[in-house]
């Protein structure tokens, strides 16, 4: 079970506190997530159920990046955790992906004149059979999540987690900005999906960690936090995008210069989500990684030092 208030409340807060010892802060907050997605999945059903797989695989995510934030206390333990986090979000991810694709079209031709009108509505109606059938086949997946996801919950007490402080969570947040940092600046001037997602991915970590840290300086991580999500929202949206490309190529029911229309808007947006994403990271990803280190490491011991 995760921590309590004094009122009993289970502490559920996405952030460590200040008195907190860090290693009991970020088990709490893993547990917390866990609690939290079991909950989603056994309790919702009908119009609530996709909204509730939605908040069960963040919850999944956040739960993941606290976990790679102290991957190295946890040695093997990290690498077991780490898969059945990530199969458990796996078993989720089919009924959300067929949603986010629905939200993706709607979004691209919402107001666009150049989308064929009789195209986008032959392929949504057929991405709304490929949701509901999807959807409706997904209770067994969900059991399974569930059952995964509470065995990771027993496991959490025996998690060793020797050191506390700047100490314990200093190598998980270095190697989030340093990961992301050496992503972005590889990146080529056409980059493919993978290069684009695996940048997505590091940027995603390093979003849930600093939330984590916020309270050490709030007036400013809170607006970093809102930066690097602002960057990965951009490019999960680029994401998204090539996925319903993918999508598009399959549809047979969508005549062949429909398809090319349809495509050339696909492009077009991903062009100019990428192109602000880029100028985002640019500023995001500025220092080196010492220096990134060390200016956290500075809020979060003068937050944490008796007044």
């Amino acid at each position: 079970m995760t921590d309590v208030d004094p009122e009993g409340t289970p502490d559920h807060t996405y952030r460590l506190h200040v008195g907190e010892n860090a290693a009991t802060g970020v088990r709490r907050v893993i547990v917390g997530r866990l609690e939290k997605a079991a909950e989603r999945l056994g309790e919702a059903d009908g119009d609530a159920l996709a909204e509730a797989v939605h908040g069960a695989r963040k919850d999944l995510k956040k739960a993941r990046a606290a976990l790679r934030l102290v991957r190295a206390e946890l040695g093997g333990d990290f690498g077991r955790e780490n898969r059945a986090l990530r199969d458990a979000a796996r078993l989720l991810s089919a009924g959300r992906d067929a949603e986010a694709k629905l939200e993706t079209l709607e979004d691209l031709v919402d107001g666009e004149p150049a989308a064929p009108p009789g195209a986008t509505a032959l392929w949504r109606e057929a991405l709304f059979a490929d949701r509901d059938r999807i959807v409706g086949g997904e209770a067994d997946r969900r059991e399974e999540a569930i059952a995964t996801i509470g065995a990771i919950t027993a496991r959490a007490p025996g998690w060793r987690l020797r050191h506390d402080g700047w100490k314990l969570l200093a190598p998980g947040l270095d190697a989030a900005y340093r990961d992301g940092r050496e992503a972005f600046l590889a990146l080529p001037a056409s980059p493919t999906f993978a290069e684009v997602h695996e940048l997505r991915k590091r940027g995603k970590d390093l979003w849930y960690q600093v939330r984590l840290l916020r309270d050490a300086w709030q007036p400013v991580l809170e607006a970093t936090v809102a930066e690097i999500h602002e960057f990965t929202d951009l490019l999960g949206d680029h994401h998204d995008l090539a996925v319903l490309a993918e999508d598009l190529e399959g549809r047979k029911e969508v005549e062949a210069a429909d398809r090319e229309k349809l495509r050339a808007l696909i492009d077009g947006h991903q062009t100019r989500v990428l192109a602000e994403a880029l100028g985002l990271g640019e500023r995001l990803y500025a220092e080196k990684p010492k220096a990134f280190e060390r200016r956290l490491r500075a809020y979060w011991r003068a937050w944490r030092s008796p007044a």
